[in-house]
């Protein structure tokens, strides 16, 4: 089933420097961490454009571990990368491609966001509408950490130092977001089907 994901954040930062964030191990760490019911167990570099990991997802209850694999198709600094991405578990996988394009002045950045991922297994019987509501709101939820995460690491400016990034350090956030979206749909709807069966 296709899932499209696309939108837009504003982060108060110049180009530049959210470019250096979204590649920062460090960086990413803290915007997982600030996702409810998500936790990073293992992220490797495999190659200079591969990566793997291990993220555990749940909500209450319910959870799942999904294994992710990376990988960086395009990357044009400052503006523009675009990624793929595969993730598995709980019977289900999604895949997917999402590129990324920063715009901006000396003092915000426009993050505009914009992709395509596909979800089999179980899940896909949910339905399009359902499954298309839940991503996006994820996948928003993440984009909005991420600016924030950004703007507290860059604030104030005079006083940021941003050492040498990790190379491609966004895509361990948008494999994340492409391979728990499916836990996070799962989790949802099992609650929802919870709730209506009392």
């Amino acid at each position: 089933m296709p899932i499209q994901i696309g939108g837009k954040v504003n982060i108060n930062a110049p180009r530049d420097q959210v470019w250096a964030m979204i590649f920062d191990v460090e960086t990413m760490k803290g915007v997982i961490g600030r996702i409810p019911g998500i936790t990073l167990e293992r992220l490797e570099q495999v190659d200079d454009v591969t990566y793997e990991l291990t993220a555990v997802v749940g909500v209450a209850a319910i959870k799942g571990k999904y294994d992710g694999r990376i990988l960086v198709l395009e990357r044009t600094p400052p503006s523009y990368v675009k990624i793929k991405g595969e993730g598995k578990g709980g019977g289900n996988w999604t895949s997917g491609e999402v590129a990324l394009n920063l715009n901006g002045t000396e003092s915000v950045t426009e993050m505009a966001y914009s992709g395509l991922g596909n979800l089999n297994g179980p899940l896909a019987s949910l339905g399009q509408r359902l499954v298309d509501t839940v991503g996006k709101q994820f996948i928003d939820q993440g984009a909005q950490v991420l600016a924030q995460e950004i703007e507290q690491r860059v604030a104030p400016a005079a006083e940021v130092h941003v050492e040498a990034p990790a190379p491609y350090g966004f895509v361990f956030q948008a494999i994340v977001l492409l391979v728990v979206m499916g836990a996070i749909i799962a989790t949802v709807v099992a609650l929802a089907l919870q709730a209506l069966s009392r």
